[in-house]
């Protein structure tokens, strides 16, 4: 996608709608960042002034973006009246111009059939001063060739001047039946443009809400991929967490195996912690619905007064530091937050998935060897033959939170032994109960 610059670096008169949504998005970044070091209250009266201008912007941009194409339109649509009204003038006084013609023409005709009328009496005032006088005959004959000629020549003015008028009638209607013609097609225009101009509006504010989605759904990809993100990143601290403790184990292996107990020393290894924590554990295995996990799985203050002890820290206050120290990283890497596409986000989720079933296969075998240890050190003990002919009968079996306070009490253990034990009474409850 080619990068035409942010929408900031634009002039104002180019800015579009998504150039505003461009820019709200870049400010609700910079309020994540404030808020995320100096909180919300340094932001909370600031927010919804600067939510208020984005929305005034938006609707400037829009209503600037319609008014050059109606502002064409009105004058257009000015221009044609501007020619409507010139050409109704223009037919007015040619309608003015024929009308005075016609006056002038009627005036003339009037003039000359007066003339007409009057030369007609003399000729007959003077046919009978002929019939009543004797006079010449060639005198007569004058006469009337002279009023014969100028009647003719009358006559042919007044059909050249009529017929003139008729043809300038003529090509004054065929160019108002041109005029008219045009203003029709004009108008026919005009109202092809009105639809133009509703037709873009149409689809400009269907590219706004098309817009508006995107917009909604990339912010949804966002959150989604910084979710995924820090999911991601807590199975990658788990996967190493669980490789570790898994190095740690198979060390203790390797140094188990090269110590090889002596039978001399069998009932001393009774005494050591990993046979009372070996026995704690055997007697575990065999009453497994008066354990300690079904006893005080729900009563979490317990659990954390329990593993209190001098040496070693809560596991409890551990994890809740790590919930703690997990923020402060996640804010110092919000800021160089990166933006991943429709891919990106796939490979995420599957790399996600494979790391869950990868930290769910660890554990799995990390309980099963730790118990498959745990057998084997119970079953391996030589134990004194004073302490095996003791009848069972007589021993009481303890509850879980006497065996816990017993692990406790007896010896300061680990917080890493204390969670095995409890991995391991998971493990053996699992498997009576299937």
């Amino acid at each position: 996608m080619e990068d035409f610059g942010t929408p900031l670096d634009k002039n104002a008169t180019e800015l579009t709608v998504m150039d505003v949504y461009d820019i709200a998005a870049v400010v609700g970044q910079e309020f994540e960042r404030i808020i995320d070091q100096f909180g919300c209250e340094a932001s909370l009266r600031l927010m919804p002034k600067v939510v208020r201008i984005l929305e005034v912007l938006e609707v400037l941009v829009t209503r600037n973006n319609i008014n050059p194409e109606t502002e064409e339109l009105r004058r257009e649509l000015d221009r044609l009246r501007m020619e409507r009204n010139d050409r109704l003038k223009k037919e007015q006084l040619h309608q003015k111009e024929l009308e005075l013609v016609e006056d002038v023409w009627r005036g003339e005709a009037q003039d000359l059939l007066s003339q007409i009328t009057q030369l007609q009496v003399e000729n007959k005032s003077l046919r009978k001063s002929l019939s009543l006088k004797d006079s010449p005959v060639t005198e007569d004959l004058q006469r009337q060739e002279d009023v014969s000629e100028r009647e003719c020549q009358v006559m042919k003015k007044l059909k050249e001047v009529v017929d003139k008028q008729r043809d300038e009638i003529r090509d004054k209607d065929h160019e108002l039946n041109l005029k008219n013609e045009d203003l029709e097609a004009l108008q026919l225009q005009q109202h092809h443009l009105m639809k133009i101009n509703l037709d873009l509006r149409h689809r400009i504010s269907v590219v706004e809400a098309q817009g508006k989605a995107v917009i909604q759904q990339k912010a949804e990809l966002e959150a989604m991929s910084q979710a995924r993100q820090q999911e991601l990143g807590a199975l990658r601290r788990e996967v190493a967490r669980l490789k570790e403790e898994r190095k740690e184990w198979e060390l203790d292996m390797k140094r188990s195996a090269e110590e090889e107990p002596s039978p001399s020393k069998s009932v001393m290894t009774v005494l050591t912690p990993v046979s009372a924590k070996s026995l704690v554990l055997a007697s575990a295995a065999s009453i497994v619905h008066n354990s300690f996990w079904a006893e005080c799985r729900s009563d979490h203050e317990f659990l954390a007064q329990c593993f209190e002890s001098e040496e070693s820290p809560p596991v409890l206050s551990l994890c809740d530091k790590d919930q703690e120290e997990e923020p402060d990283v996640l804010d110092q890497k919000e800021s160089d937050r990166p933006h991943f596409t429709l891919e990106e986000l796939r490979d995420v989720l599957k790399e996600r998935n494979e790391l869950k079933a990868q930290v769910f296969m660890l554990r799995e075998e990390l309980i099963y060897y730790k118990s498959e240890e745990l057998e084997n050190e119970i079953y391996g003990i030589n134990l004194d033959p004073s302490l095996q002919s003791q009848p069972a009968a007589t021993e009481q079996p303890d509850s879980g939170i006497k065996r816990l306070f017993s692990i406790f009490s007896g010896e300061k253990r680990r917080p890493e032994e204390v969670i095995c034990y409890l991995h391991a009474e998971q493990a053996q409850e699992a498997r009576k109960h299937p």
